[in-house]
This record gives C-alpha cells, sequence and structure tokens, in this order.
C-alpha cells in the first residue's frame, strides 16, 4: 500500500459518490503593525467531501460484539488538502448544516493521504 495509491482510493470515490459543501472563513490580512488578524469580512469556501456512515480506517480489525451496539455517528472523509477543522460549521448539498469533531489524518510512511473528522447536526 503506497501513498499515491490511498490517495487515488480517496479521489476516485469522492468523484463518483462525493458531496459538495460549503462553510465560511474569516479573512486574515495585516494590519497596519504586520501583524495578521482577522477581520468581519467572510468568504465563502466549497469543497467535494465524502460523508460516511462508519469511520473509515486503511487496517480495519474485526470487532465482534455482542448484545446491541450502534454507532450513529457520521464522519466526513477528505483529502489532505481540504483546509478543515475541529469545530468548523459546514452545509452540505442537501442543506443539512453539520458541526465537526476532532480532526484526524491518516499517513502512509510520513505522506499524509487522507483527513477524518466525526459530524455533529446543527438544528
Amino acid at each position: 500500500m503506497t501513498p499515491g495509491s490511498i490517495i487515488n482510493m480517496v479521489k476516485r470515490f469522492t468523484r463518483q459518490y462525493g458531496v459538495k459543501i460549503t462553510w465560511v472563513e474569516l479573512k486574515t490580512e495585516e494590519n497596519s503593525r504586520g501583524v495578521l488578524v482577522t477581520t468581519e469580512s467572510e468568504i465563502p469556501m466549497s469543497a467535494t467531501v465524502l460523508i460516511l456512515k462508519e469511520k473509515y480506517s486503511v487496517l480495519k480489525a474485526i470487532q465482534v460484539a455482542v448484545g446491541i451496539s450502534q454507532d450513529y455517528t457520521r464522519y466526513v472523509l477528505t483529502l489532505p488538502d481540504v483546509a478543515i477543522k475541529k469545530d468548523m460549521v459546514i452545509t452540505d448539498n442537501h442543506g443539512m448544516t453539520w458541526k465537526l469533531g476532532v480532526v484526524d489524518w491518516f499517513d502512509v510512511g510520513g505522506v499524509p493521504v487522507a483527513k477524518q473528522a466525526s459530524l455533529l447536526e446543527v438544528v
């Protein structure tokens, strides 16, 4: 398993089954003292990502659970160049609003190949 093969796999599935998301970032500018500060102007951003019903793992361990145990959490899986952050609020193409949890990343041989975060629906 090489980094290129996993990146290509994520790209292929994102092209086929991806969901377009949008979010708003605050614009940062340099002030008169040369310090970067955030302004009140907003920049709309968008990207195509995968929204999954279970956590993705390259090396998935088979676990057998006894009794009723179900995880209803949804996850977002992106390429490493998509700028997702913890507590960021995104809107998908169905108009649903989601808040991102802790962002985890996958790396193979020191090369980042994907990012993943849990989603919480915002009402």
